[in-house]
């Protein structure tokens, strides 16, 4: 079976992969590699075809049967000995719908931040971003990783935002970018309700164990009660290795942000929330 998760950035992934890559009979990657970026490639890479294929439908299927076919993903299941094999990538945002359309016995789980929430965390206006999940400021001088990250990032390309985007800073661009990636999250949500697995990312934050241990055995791959504390002592020393984001927010609270970008947050909270709030709603299975 394969599981990806996928999220705007900023929601714990990598501390999940590697919580999850520690129990037996999971390989848990991020973005393709096992363990952590370092790690060996598992799964081709996709970074770069990240923005082609949320420009277009057509090309996120020709990715998806080329990279992350039912056949690609068994081969890497089967090499590395797994019953469960579980991608957590940004880039499974724009892939999702498809992924689900090509390999029918998979699942997802999305993880859905509050808008002020990412926009503070997702970028530093100044020294090197050491997770540059986000846009950066137009102005700032950025390192070759930021530059690469930056390639595949998703930004307009069509409409009346494609004409705004030059003038924005960073944080109108992040509250587009919060927007348009759990818009694509809600839209693969849609489509599969019974296969894609909504966490709340606050939920996940206040008891981590009992969010994936749920997650785990909604797609029929429950964990005994020694596995469940396997888990939580793999959460724990993930925890303890995770990088921590030395310096705090450099971005202020939403009350502090112009009115044009406080009109644009409340536009992106307002749709987001809605569409979740309904699919919560809708939800069988």
């Amino acid at each position: 079976m394969f599981l990806a998760i996928a999220s705007t950035g900023r929601t714990a992934t990598s501390y999940i992969a590697e919580a999850l890559n520690m129990l037996p009979g999971i390989a848990a990657l991020h973005e393709g590699h096992l363990g952590n970026d370092a790690g060996p490639d598992i799964l081709p890479m996709v970074n770069l075809d990240n923005f082609q294929c949320f420009k277009s439908a057509a090309r996120a299927a020709e990715v998806v049967a080329a990279k992350r076919s039912a056949a690609v993903l068994d081969e890497a299941r089967r090499a590395l000995g797994v019953g469960l094999l579980v991608d957590v990538a940004y880039y499974n945002s724009v892939l999702l719908d498809e992924m689900l359309t090509q390999v029918p016995d998979a699942h997802a789980a999305i993880i859905i931040r509050d808008c002020e929430s990412f926009v503070r965390s997702a970028t530093w206006f100044t020294g090197t971003d050491p997770m540059p999940v986000g846009w950066p400021d137009p102005a700032k001088q950025l390192d070759a990783r930021e530059r690469f990250i930056g390639m595949g990032r998703l930004r307009p390309h069509t409409g009346p935002d494609v004409d705004a985007w030059p003038a924005w800073g960073a944080i109108e661009r992040n509250i587009w970018l919060w927007r348009a990636t759990n818009s694509v999250l809600c839209d693969a949500w849609e489509r599969h309700p019974t296969r894609v697995h909504h966490i709340d990312f606050w939920d996940f934050t206040r008891n981590p164990t009992a969010v994936l241990t749920s997650l785990l055995a909604t797609i029929s791959s429950p964990l005994d009660e020694a596995a469940t504390g396997e888990l939580e002592r793999a959460l724990v020393e993930a925890r303890s290795r995770q990088n921590e984001r030395l310096g705090g927010y450099q971005i202020g609270s939403v009350d502090t942000w112009t009115a044009d970008q406080q009109r644009l947050f409340a536009e992106a909270h307002t749709e987001i929330e809605s569409r979740v709030e309904s699919l919560r709603g809708r939800r069988v299975g």
